[in-house]
């Protein structure tokens, strides 16, 4: 009998603080405080994944600049120095200058401060069964009534507001992600440039050049010889000399080879790629480079016209 009569007071008390925290506004509290912690944590964990694949991204990005940076200052380096040693012998030249790195991406941070002002709200909002207890205490049951429908209106606009910031910083981040993928494009394509570059020297202007510079010796040794003169080859050759006569054609290959040899020392000493980046603006950036691919591809066939070999 005493339990049946003790589960029927336990009831009646449940029902009569139930009674209670309804028209205080206490369930609905209670609800709302749940809701936003429901949405923190799902934001916390979609933001989380978010910047992780973006910092995977990142990661291919510098690994890519890496190995631009490696090419540069190893092969296209030996290259312009091959070049300027034919070329010192028909003309000065400007100095290489010191080697600049492409710059790489930061990894992406988590917003800690962004989160932490989220957390220090719930934990503001999310009163104890004792607070409850000692506001009920010493303010009354409308005095708690008051202040925790003052409190939900306000958590009700909070949870509107997060919801709203979680689109923007998901949207941010989706967009920052798509950026670092067209920067890697990007990178691809001057790094095609600075490849076929470095190529064309090695491969079609070098050895041109040397056949170049033993015909001119020959031609040389040939005019002192018929002039009853000593043999002594030139430290510097006038290349002008030979504009307008039928071999005009090697005076216009040294004249484009001194162009390839600018735009080299250019890949050498200047970040190109990171000042274009820094521009932010991928429209633009990539239509520079597909420029210079073309002015690139303009050179070359340039130089193609004016070859003997």
């Amino acid at each position: 009998m005493f339990n049946r009569i003790k589960r029927l007071v336990d009831r009646g008390l449940d029902k009569a603080a139930s009674a209670v925290q309804n028209f205080t506004g206490e369930t609905e509290r209670r609800n709302l405080v749940s809701e936003i912690k429901t949405f923190y944590e799902n934001f916390k964990r979609d933001l989380s994944k978010k910047i992780h694949a973006i910092n995977l991204v990142i990661e291919a990005f510098n690994k890519k600049i890496e190995a631009l940076n490696d090419y540069r200052r190893e092969t296209v380096k030996r290259n312009i120095n091959s070049l300027g040693k034919f070329l010192s012998h028909f003309g000065t030249l400007k100095s290489t200058g010191q080697f600049a790195l492409e710059e790489k991406q930061s990894q992406v941070e988590h917003p800690k401060k962004q989160l932490e002002t989220i957390e220090n709200y719930i934990d503001d909002v999310d009163w104890s069964k004792d607070e409850v207890f000692t506001k009920t205490f010493f303010k009354g049951v409308m005095g708690v009534r008051r202040e925790t429908k003052k409190l939900n209106i306000s958590a009700t606009g909070k949870l509107g507001e997060l919801k709203l910031e979680e689109k923007r910083a998901l949207k941010l981040a989706d967009s920052k992600q798509q950026f670092v993928k067209e920067d890697i494009q990007i990178l691809e394509m001057y790094q095609d440039s600075v490849k076929a570059i470095s190529e064309t020297i090695e491969e079609k202007i070098i050895p041109e050049m040397e056949l170049i510079q033993a015909f001119l010796q020959c031609d040389e040794i040939k005019n002192q010889i018929l002039a009853n003169q000593a043999i002594a080859l030139k430290e510097k050759t006038d290349i002008s000399l030979l504009a307008g006569t039928i071999h005009h054609k090697h005076y216009q290959f040294i004249k484009n080879t001194f162009m390839f040899f600018t735009i080299s020392r250019k890949i050498y000493n200047t970040p190109v790629l990171t000042r274009l980046m820094n521009n932010e603006q991928h429209k633009e950036e990539r239509q520079t480079v597909l420029q210079y691919g073309e002015t690139l591809t303009e050179q070359q066939e340039l130089l193609k016209e004016t070859m003997v070999g």
